[in-house]
């Protein structure tokens, strides 16, 4: 306790020492600091609070052609493509024709091994004859049948004119005894005599109703064997047109594709005709054929200008025109997509089937009109620095003497990077505000962007 009480006197004995005096010079030196400090802070607070001029870089108002594209893939193929194959089963016995070869039409092109198929044709054309042999002897039938007829024809005619005599002695026969001048016991000999006449001549139309039928049936065996003798024939033609199959010749005037057989090789044609050659019939005419997104198909036309490249000549820029938007729809992990059939000329042959293709179609073009870059869209200054009146559609800051005026424009087409300007009050050689680029402090008016069918186009594509 009595420790603390010390401690307690020191302190407050430090407490109460008085402070040396300060000469005057010093004192007006720190009055001069302190003003001088309140100053800068006082200019400080002022720069600070002051609105901060905007931050902006310009591009140039321009008068140019502008087009709307969209971009799609697709793949090379020829217009006209025939597949090649057998009806016919056998060897390939022989191959005329090989990958890139240039054909005719109805140039032999392969061969099967004809022996198998040459045996079924002298096999039917065998069976044929023996139809015919048949069709002879019925018809021999025939004339018998028909000479039968006639006979039996003839004993009717006999049997009748019996008849008829046997008729006329009964009734003399019955006349003379009724008059006494012939016994009784002679009319029943004179009617005996006319029933066995009678009797003869039915006898005698019997039998022509059996040598007619019978001649009815013999020309029915000719008729059928006349059939047997047409099937026969039409067996032995079948037979040579499988033999005429063995030699294989193109459909078409072309090139071959793909040849997918070798000498030797057994080809079966049972539910499907092999295929043994791809022909293609001009390939300085392709198609390409692009899937065209389900949102983007609404915008082709028939007609649509097309550019795209290819990966063998990626400088190369190939034109080309939409010529048919199939209406069969194509979906792959839920994307649905149509096919545009794109007419395309390849005179000098550097187009090939199968190649992949980078297509940008033109949907919409706008030539001399005054355009400005996107980004001068998007642009919006600092509020303090350019206040912004009330806008219900689209602006750009013009830039006059350093200084922001807003003006409301009516946009049109835009291809990605500049957009077409259809009303406003902005003309070509205005300097319109534009976000400065987070790289440098230079303005950001960018390149324009030609379009890809302008003369000394690149291959730049728009976007959507």
């Amino acid at each position: 306790m009595a420790t603390k009480v010390i401690e307690r006197q020191k302190l407050e004995a430090l407490l109460h020492i008085e402070a040396a005096p300060v000469p005057r010079r010093r004192r007006w030196m720190v009055a001069l600091g302190a003003v001088v400090l309140l100053g800068a802070a006082t200019g400080v607070w002022r720069i600070a609070a002051a609105p901060k001029p905007a931050q902006f870089g310009t591009a140039q108002v321009k008068r140019q052609t502008i087009a709307k594209t969209i971009n799609a893939t697709g793949t090379l193929q020829a217009v006209t493509t025939v597949q090649v194959g057998t009806q016919v089963s056998g060897t390939i016995s022989e191959l005329d024709a090989d990958f890139n070869s240039q054909v005719k039409k109805d140039q032999v092109i392969a061969r099967l091994d004809p022996s198998q198929l040459q045996a079924q044709l002298e096999q039917t054309n065998a069976a044929w004859l023996g139809t015919q042999a048949t069709v002879q002897a019925a018809q021999n039938n025939v004339l018998a049948s028909d000479a039968g007829v006639q006979a039996a024809q003839a004993n009717v005619d006999r049997t009748d004119a019996a008849l008829q005599d046997a008729q006329t002695a009964f009734n003399r026969t019955q006349k003379l005894v009724q008059a006494g001048a012939a016994p009784a016991m002679d009319l029943p000999t004179a009617e005996a005599t006319l029933a066995q006449g009678n009797a003869q001549k039915q006898q005698a139309i019997a039998q022509l109703n059996q040598a007619k039928a019978q001649a009815q049936a013999t020309r029915s065996q000719v008729n059928q064997a006349q059939a047997q003798a047409e099937q026969a024939k039409a067996a032995v033609d079948l037979a040579k047109v499988n033999l005429d199959h063995t030699v294989i010749k193109a459909p078409i005037d072309g090139v071959v594709v793909s040849r997918n057989v070798d000498v030797g090789q057994t080809v079966a044609a049972s539910l499907q005709a092999p295929t043994v050659f791809l022909i293609a019939n001009d390939l300085t005419r392709m198609q390409v054929l692009a899937n065209i997104d389900e949102a983007d198909v609404g915008q082709l036309t028939q007609n649509s200008k097309v550019s795209f490249t290819v990966d063998a000549y990626p400088t190369d820029m190939f034109r080309g025109r939409v010529a048919q938007v199939r209406l069969a729809p194509q979906t792959v992990q839920n994307v649905v997509t149509y096919t545009a059939v794109i007419d395309v000329a390849n005179p000098d042959l550097k187009l090939k089937p199968g190649m992949t293709a980078s297509v940008t179609v033109v949907v919409a073009e706008s030539d001399n009109v005054t355009v400005v870059p996107n980004s001068a869209l998007r642009f919006r200054p600092d509020t303090q620095a350019a206040p912004a009146k009330p806008s219900r559609g689209p602006m750009v800051w013009k830039v006059v003497n350093g200084a922001l005026t807003q003006v409301t424009v009516q946009t049109g087409i835009t291809d990605g990077v500049r957009t077409e300007i259809v009303a406003g009050d902005l003309k070509e050689g205005d300097a319109v505000a534009v976000a400065l680029s987070p790289t440098s402090g230079s303005t950001s008016a960018s390149a324009p962007v030609k379009s890809p069918f302008a003369a000394g186009a690149t291959g730049g594509r728009g976007g959507r």
